[in-house]
């Protein structure tokens, strides 16, 4: 278990230091890299539980990882996207239906710092939006 902290806090180290630097993650390519995977088919948030899955032996949840990396299922446009993407100025593949909403409503209010945080996929950011370890408790 002690392996598995230092780990992650590894790894959030990495991609926070290279998240502050803009442009590509480095931190998050060398996350991929060390796991053998593309960083552009997970998020940051699926890298560092495929990381902390690896880490600590279990096999079913990191092989459940790898297998829904690639989410263009997820964020395929259908009619509803298109339109949301259309009145939102955005591509409608590259953003799901709930970030689409979510830009939408803060162009509305004219919101332009959570315009930008969606657009620039901010919200993806495990360091700035923590998700709950997928996984079994040990």
């Amino acid at each position: 278990m002690r392996n598995v902290l230092a780990s992650t806090a590894f790894a959030l180290a990495l991609s926070a230091g290279a998240a502050s630097a803009g442009g590509t993650n480095a931190g998050i390519d060398q996350i991929a890299q060390y796991l053998g995977v593309n960083a552009g088919a997970y998020s940051s948030v699926e890298l560092h539980q495929l990381l902390a899955a690896r880490n600590a032996g279990d096999q079913s949840t990191y092989a459940y990882l790898l297998a829904h990396g690639d989410r263009s299922s997820d964020t395929a446009a259908t009619g509803g996207k298109e339109q949301l993407a259309a009145q939102a100025g955005l591509n409608a593949n590259d953003y799901t239906a709930a970030e689409l909403i979510r830009v939408r409503d803060a162009q509305l209010r004219g919101d332009l710092q959570e315009v930008n945080f969606v657009v620039s996929h901010q919200n993806r950011n495990s360091i700035v939006n923590p998700q709950v370890q997928v996984g079994r408790n040990s």
